[in-house]
């Protein structure tokens, strides 16, 4: 990945890595408090800086090879400022699986508790808000800073723009200053989508992430949040607009009680018509453009048909490359007009159709979630099911990212997630088979990271559904045990010598799992039943399974 994150100093993302920059840009550093005279030949620090404040965070990640357990804690940084309603905004990469927050204001030595209320990991940005015991005192001490304002419009290219935050290389506040290079639209580190980002060359670096970036009226022009760390570029740092910002406050929760609404999913797939046999194919007439669509989601099945040309989304139109005009000469790919729609805002679709220009019935958009789940603790708890001394996870798209992952394995997550929900053959998830535990249960087999398709030829929907048919096995088993046992009384005489008494016969109880790509493992159910136990007890493992739902029961 070509694009690092410039915060949390001290700790990367998982499949990213995080590099200062060989040579760092000069920083304007003051630690002159607020209330005090600045000393002779200074000038004291502006009065919005006041609103930027250092995060401390210790987090613990989910180990989705061993999802019954975390990671060791680990301690970064990175920096937030102020907004209205008494929040603070940073991305969400600063204060991912955070178990304890500190937030420190610039001016202040003192460091206050936080706590996550909205994590939108679907943008890179979250909300933290102060906890309630020292809440009254953090707002106390920033009292005389005034509130901060989101631009209304983006940064003209070539306009100065100044990124302020706690990067790497101090405890102090740090400014860098900079312009606009370019506003674009990039992809975001899988599995979020892209976004629309500006382009910064005023060094950003580790800690910086979350940290505001003013333009030159003073106002936010948008929250720092990477940097390009190929050794073949130089000062590529990348902002989140404020109109993403305005956008993601929109879409969190009014209160507590109200989740944070994931951003829209582009509702199709589509090809370029820069091909003029597909053109012709398609009897697109000269003069019109647009792009192909391939596949439609079923949820805008009233609006869009797979072989339409969508030429305009709310009456803009879109280039044969899929582009459309941001402002002026300036061009954008056409995801952003549906990734940055707000909660209820309709979606106006034209296409030509049949020979025809036609304007679609408005839709409203959503999330659409796909068959391998993205965040831990997002879209989806981490579970599993032991069985026997096999772990039986939900394959999501974190898996992807692990070296033992086989090629087969991704490419089965790339074609899953191809699928629309409503059409993946009643499946709900995948489940993987992601380890074989040391046993003499499972000796011979070395069939981890397999995709289990069957249990005993009964097609597999979801994880819940390999435990109900297994704990339905050991139910069977009991059974058998019990007629066993009344039948081994009935014809042992009284009396007689336990050595005389023959060993009781195996039950005939089986479970076959059938597995992608690979030959079937079969494992004698009443033996899996009298391991798992053991295997349990060996791995440190809480409970035999965790699935959404069973904390609640």
């Amino acid at each position: 990945d070509s694009k690092g994150r410039g915060g949390r100093e001290g700790q990367g993302q998982t499949g990213q890595s995080l590099r200062t920059a060989p040579r760092t840009l000069p920083c304007h550093v003051s630690s002159v408090p607020a209330k005090m005279a600045a000393p002779v030949g200074t000038s004291p620090t502006p009065p919005h800086w006041r609103t930027v404040c250092l995060l401390e965070v210790v987090s613990i990640q989910w180990i989705p090879l061993c999802p019954w357990t975390r990671t060791q804690q680990v301690t970064s940084s990175g920096s937030g400022f102020i907004i209205s309603q008494n929040r603070i905004m940073t991305n969400a990469h600063v204060v991912a699986n955070a178990i304890d927050i500190r937030v420190r204001p610039h001016g202040s030595a003192r460091r206050f508790a936080g706590k996550v209320t909205t994590y939108g990991p679907d943008v890179d940005l979250a909300v933290v808000q102060i906890e309630e015991s020292v809440s009254e005192d953090f707002w106390a001490t920033v009292a005389d800073a005034p509130p901060v304002q989101l631009a209304d419009s983006l940064p003209a290219l070539q306009e100065t723009v100044r990124a302020l935050g706690f990067p790497t290389g101090g405890r102090t506040i740090c400014v860098t200053e900079g312009v606009v290079s370019r506003v674009d639209s990039i992809e975001l580190t899988p599995p979020a989508d892209s976004t629309l980002v500006i382009q910064i060359d005023a060094a950003i670096n580790p800690g910086n992430s979350g940290g505001p970036v003013f333009d030159a009226r003073g106002h936010i022009a948008g929250v720092a949040f990477c940097k390009d760390i190929r050794s073949t570029t130089d000062n590529i740092g990348y902002v989140i607009p404020a109109q993403v910002v305005r956008t993601f406050l929109d879409r969190c929760g009014k209160d507590a009680s109200t989740p944070y609404t994931l951003s829209p999913s582009v509702p199709y797939r589509w090809h370029k018509l820069e091909n003029q046999s597909l053109r012709a194919a398609h009897k697109l007439p000269d003069g019109m453009s647009g792009v192909l669509l391939t596949s439609v989601s079923p949820s805008v099945k009233e609006a869009l048909r797979e072989s339409d040309v969508l030429t305009m989304i709310d009456g803009r139109q879109i280039s044969d490359d899929g582009q459309i005009s941001l402002r002026g000469n300036e061009l954008i790919q056409h995801r952003y007009l549906l990734r940055n729609k707000r909660i209820g805002e309709k979606t106006v679709f034209t296409v030509f159709r049949e020979g025809k220009q036609v304007e679609c019935p408005p839709v409203e958009l959503g999330d659409q979630p796909p068959i391998c789940p993205r965040w831990p603790d997002v879209d989806y708890h981490p579970e599993y099911v032991i069985l026997g001394a096999l772990a039986l996870v939900p394959l999501a798209q974190g898996h992807h990212w692990y070296k033992e992952c086989p090629s087969e394995l991704k490419a089965t997550i790339d074609r899953w997630n191809k699928r629309w929900p409503g059409n993946r053959d009643g499946r709900e998830q995948l489940v993987l088979l992601v380890t074989v535990f040391a046993h003499e249960l499972t000796f011979g087999y070395q069939r981890g990271w397999r995709v289990v398709e069957s249990y005993n030829g009964t097609p597999v929907t979801s994880l819940r559904h390999v435990r109900d048919l297994w704990h339905e096995t050991r139910d069977k088993v009991r059974e058998a045990r019990a007629a066993q046992s009344d039948s081994g009384a009935e014809a042992s005489p009284a009396g007689s010598s336990p050595s005389k008494i023959r060993r009781k016969p195996e039950l005939g109880i089986f479970v076959r799992l059938g597995l992608q790509n690979d030959d079937d493992i079969v494992l004698d159910a009443e033996a899996a039943m009298d391991a798992e136990s053991g295997v349990i007890k060996t791995h440190a493992i809480e409970r035999e399974s965790f699935i959404k739902g069973d904390d609640k029961k």
